[in-house]
């Protein structure tokens, strides 16, 4: 982890580190970082981002509303499912859901 003299900086560096884990949407958002950053670049993001959050909490003194992060996690999962089925079908693929029941497999 990185050295400063920061208290604040170090205590959020450490709750972020502590994420690896998490499966939480700011664990997977750490994850994803880290696999395009590297570990140390991902660490001093997600602590950006959570003191960001707390920074926003104590100033406007209100609760943490978790329905922010599901919505952008929806739409994150939505664009990786076009991207997904527009790689699919440039390869000359398609992609067919779990739960879709073909005439075939039924059989």
């Amino acid at each position: 982890m990185r050295q400063a003299n920061n208290r604040a900086g170090e205590i959020f560096r450490m709750a972020a580190q502590s994420l690896h884990r998490s499966q939480t949407p700011i664990g997977n958002y750490l994850r994803r970082l880290k696999a395009r950053l590297g570990l140390a670049g991902a660490i001093t993001a997600t602590a950006r981002k959570i003191a960001t959050i707390f920074y926003t909490l104590v100033r406007r003194q209100v609760e943490f509303d978790d329905s922010l992060w599901q919505a952008s996690e929806a739409e994150r999962q939505q664009r990786l499912q076009r991207k997904l089925t527009s790689q699919a079908r440039r390869l000359g693929y398609q992609l067919v859901p779990i739960g879709a029941s073909t005439g075939a497999a039924n059989a």
